[in-house]
């Protein structure tokens, strides 16, 4: 269902980390457009967010690249060219660190906004843990290697950000807890609080 819209406004970006299990459900709920709104949930991994999302009355389109994680309300496709009437909002969940191609991925994304879009991109970056941080995730001494080689085919938090920079301009930016919404241990909130993004962004104006 097309839209028409008038305003003259760009789309407008928020990167924010959050934890599994809806753990992020109030910042979402925080920058999502009101409802009725038509929301791109992008590698949508089983469609539990999706789900959520139109448990809350948004109109959403859930896409995964995954053959295996094909189901009613999920779509197998690629963000990277993906091509559909314009979104009001498009949110990554813990999938932009998948992308192959980060540059094409967000250009896409840029392109199904509708002027005074939003996109929501809930990530962590992984390059910032420490032996302490790995020792603890992992529950045993020793384990920074094991994450190095866990993480080392993602994209950085810094990559992405410097990608989304490429594209808009980042007005906040701050590094939060966030293993501890994995391990359900508030101990450890304070010793990777480096590991999760919060980043309000504006689109930088046409050259």
């Amino acid at each position: 269902m097309r839209r028409t819209y008038t305003s003259s406004a760009q789309p407008a970006v928020v990167v924010m980390a959050r934890g599994p299990q809806g753990g992020g459900m109030d910042f979402f709920d925080g920058h999502l457009p009101a409802c009725p709104a038509r929301v791109l949930d992008a590698g949508c991994g089983d469609g539990a967010l999706a789900d959520r999302l139109r448990a809350r009355g948004y109109e959403v389109t859930a896409i995964d690249i995954d053959p295996a994680l094909a189901r009613p309300g999920v779509r197998i496709a690629d963000i990277c060219g993906f091509r559909d009437a314009p979104y009001d909002a498009v949110v990554f969940s813990l999938s932009l660190h998948h992308v192959a191609d980060l540059d094409s991925a967000l250009d896409t994304t840029r392109s199904l906004l509708w002027p005074g879009g939003r996109l929501l991109l809930d990530e962590f970056a992984h390059e910032y843990a420490d032996d302490a941080i790995a020792d603890r995730f992992y529950a045993a001494p020793g384990s920074l290697p094991r994450w190095k080689e866990r993480h080392r085919e993602y994209h950085t938090g810094t990559a992405m950000v410097e990608a989304v920079a490429r594209r808009f301009a980042i007005t906040s930016l701050a590094r939060v807890p966030y293993l501890h919404r994995y391990l359900e241990d508030e101990s450890v909130r304070d010793a990777e609080s480096v590991l999760g993004l919060q980043v309000v962004a504006e689109p930088r104006p046409p050259a």
